[in-house]
């Protein structure tokens, strides 16, 4: 059971992943909820029995997001079991990936989750549309560790010898 977490949101975070209201949905959900974090103790041989009790826990509880750490790699088969309970969003990392908190490493500049509203508003002050901000993949080893999503836009601050400090975007594809 040590091995367990579950984590609620700030009204922060709730405030930055909840979409801008529309016609359509004029009262908008946050797109994030609690989260679930499980610890494997088995060290060798992770496969899709270990990844359907996750999945089970985090669907029979109703968690909004699921995030499942192991020793070893997993299996393809038990990558694809992973993504597949509808509604939910879970995560597989290793150990070994999280021993070193990367955010804070001196080459890796600021990332910053832009809200809804930031987000529009920046597309208003230039005149963009977000298909025309350069990208960042889902993938990325820092928006994997943030948690992005795609369609969202985070501001990267890096230090600058010029202008002291310097911002640029990126839109998560």
């Amino acid at each position: 059971n040590k091995m367990k977490i579950v984590a609620r949101p700030t009204d922060a975070m709730l405030k930055k992943y909840t979409p801008l209201p529309t016609k359509n949905n004029p009262e908008p959900k946050p797109e994030c909820g609690t989260i679930y974090v499980e610890f494997c103790p088995d060290a060798s041989g992770v496969g899709t029995k270990q990844v359907r009790n996750f999945n089970h826990t985090v669907d029979e509880q109703n968690y909004h997001s699921g995030i499942f750490i192991t020793r070893t790699p997993i299996s393809p088969s038990a990558i694809r079991l992973l993504s597949s309970i509808p509604g939910h969003i879970c995560e597989h990392f290793q150990e070994q990936d999280l021993l070193v908190n990367i955010t804070r490493h001196e080459l890796v500049p600021k990332h910053v989750l832009l809200s809804p509203e930031e987000k529009a508003q920046l597309l208003v002050r230039y005149r963009l549309k977000e298909s025309q901000l350069p990208r960042i993949q889902v993938s990325d080893p820092v928006a994997r560790y943030l948690g992005l999503r795609r369609g969202q836009v985070v501001k990267i601050i890096r230090k600058s010898e010029t202008a002291g400090r310097y911002a640029s975007y990126r839109w998560v594809i």
